[in-house]
């Protein structure tokens, strides 16, 4: 993707940083020297520091460190962009998995195997430690966002219109199976209630902004059959199934189910869909709880959405996906790793970090089996309305998407998703479009070198295969 001009994405991030930096955290008690230990902290957006605040004052009672934070006012993805030139030193990074080659070919981070004790990790999913957590031969990473994909609906809207969508094409409304169908209701389901010539209603929204848009493109490319390369790195990105997977979410971008001109990020589409302005959406899993969010998301449909797993193509192929997410690193420069140790012990340990899934306030989604075993209501109204957001969460995880993890690989979701917002706009076709981004792919691939990328790309293949037999294997 193009990024900004370079002078104003580092001046952007030099003032929120330096913003939020000043912006101490609450008064905290000290330890039994009296001082207490700073352990700095990055990340990309408040929300991947919000748990962080919420345990300060035990983080600092117990171990008598204080967190110091530093991050944007609003979710960026252009967080290295100043990460890598500041001279600047931090304790702790909160990165995407997919990101975590950037840092480690800049040898930027502390492997952490000698902290991950066999009792520690024993809880955690094989889809996040495996995948997500492990790069190279080390690991870099610990879990602390799962961030799984569900399709959310409407239930009220379904119920509403049922007959008339079986009247009209001979089967049940229901949630979508596949992607035709998914496309297919959403143009059903776009209304004008009112009947003033204005839609009120759409029936869906894509994200397309914010680094994160090739995620909506890809779990329809992948679900159909698609693969990123052939066995010697060759892009098959611009296969038939490619364009298919790309046109029709073109075909979609340029129809009136979608609201017009609308190139959302995460929180614009969060907003679209709990503010009720669209009937089904593709979302992170988090958008569960937050539809019963009267305040902090100021949700307006509560009580009103269900959940299933995302939409496929053929049949077998992995569906949905866990993408972005975040794990916490320890930088290599730190003065402090064993502290900064406790700090991410803390913050992911089965205990604690059944409070991060549980808030309206956090970003945080299940990475650890316990998380998936919660006997009480939580955010929810009730046990039963819990139990199936989890049961959800835990039958999307079985065949599934996983982010590419090879050197290169944020630089080449960064490619498609650039060149997949040119064909949204009609900027380039969607052949264009793919074409563009196998050529720029291959200059990638060559750049970190043909024979170390089949590799690696191999490797991870193997992963994401082995991970996926695991997790259908578990009852």
């Amino acid at each position: 993707m193009k990024h900004l001009p370079w002078v104003i994405v580092t001046v952007l991030l030099f003032s929120l940083v330096g913003c939020f930096g000043s912006n101490d955290p609450a008064p905290t008690e000290k330890d039994n020297s009296g001082t207490l230990t700073t352990i700095k902290v990055i990340a990309e957006s408040p929300g991947a520091v919000q748990f962080m605040k919420m345990q300060e004052k035990e983080i600092a009672k117990k171990y008598g460190i204080r967190l110091e934070y530093n991050y944007p006012e609003r979710l960026t993805e252009n967080l290295e962009d100043f990460l890598f030139s500041t001279k600047e030193n931090y304790d702790i990074y909160s990165i995407f998995p997919v990101k975590l080659p950037l840092y480690v070919e800049r040898d930027m981070l502390l492997p952490l195997e000698k902290y991950m004790t066999a009792e520690f990790i024993s809880d955690l999913m094989p889809f996040y430690q495996k995948l997500y957590m492990e790069f190279g031969n080390h690991t870099y990473g610990m879990a602390y966002d799962g961030d799984a994909h569900l399709l959310f609906y409407r239930k009220d809207i379904f119920k509403k219109y049922q007959d008339e969508y079986k009247q009209k094409y001979g089967v049940p409304l229901a949630p979508p199976k596949t992607w035709e169908e998914y496309d297919q209701i959403a143009h059903f389901l776009t209304r004008d209630k009112d009947k003033d010539g204005k839609v009120d209603i759409y029936g869906t929204a894509i994200l397309s902004e914010g680094g994160m848009g090739y995620i909506w493109f890809a779990e329809r490319f992948l679900s159909m059959g698609g693969t990123y390369f052939d066995e010697n790195m060759k892009p098959e990105i611009n296969s038939e199934i490619g364009v298919k997977a790309l046109q029709s979410l073109v075909d979609l971008q340029n129809s009136q189910a979608v609201p017009p001109g609308s190139m959302y990020d995460w929180v614009d589409l969060n907003n679209a869909f709990l503010q009720g302005h669209v009937a089904m959406t593709v979302q992170w899993s988090d958008t569960a709880r937050f539809s019963y969010d009267l305040n902090t998301w100021n949700s307006k449909v509560s009580g009103m959405v269900d959940w299933t797993v995302v939409p496929g193509g053929i049949p077998g192929a992995p569906t949905g996906g866990s993408w972005i997410g975040r794990v916490l690193a320890i930088s290599k420069n730190s003065n402090m790793p064993d502290k900064a140790w406790q700090v991410i012990q803390h913050l992911t340990s089965e205990e604690v970090s059944i409070d991060s899934i549980n808030s309206y306030e956090t970003i945080n989604d299940p990475y650890r089996y316990s998380h998936l075993s919660i006997n009480n209501k939580g955010p929810f109204p009730s046990i039963e309305v819990s139990e199936h957001f989890f049961s959800t969460l835990r039958e999307s995880l079985k065949n599934t998407n996983a982010e590419l993890m090879i050197p290169g690989s944020w630089e080449y979701m960064q490619s498609i998703d650039h060149n997949m917002r040119q064909a949204l706009i009609n900027k380039l076709t969607t052949e264009e479009a793919l074409e563009q981004t196998a050529k720029e792919w291959e200059e990638i691939t060559e750049k970190y070198g043909r024979d170390s990328q089949k590799e690696y790309y191999q490797k991870w293949l193997k992963n994401t295969d082995e991970v996926r037999k695991i997790a259908s294997d578990e009852k």
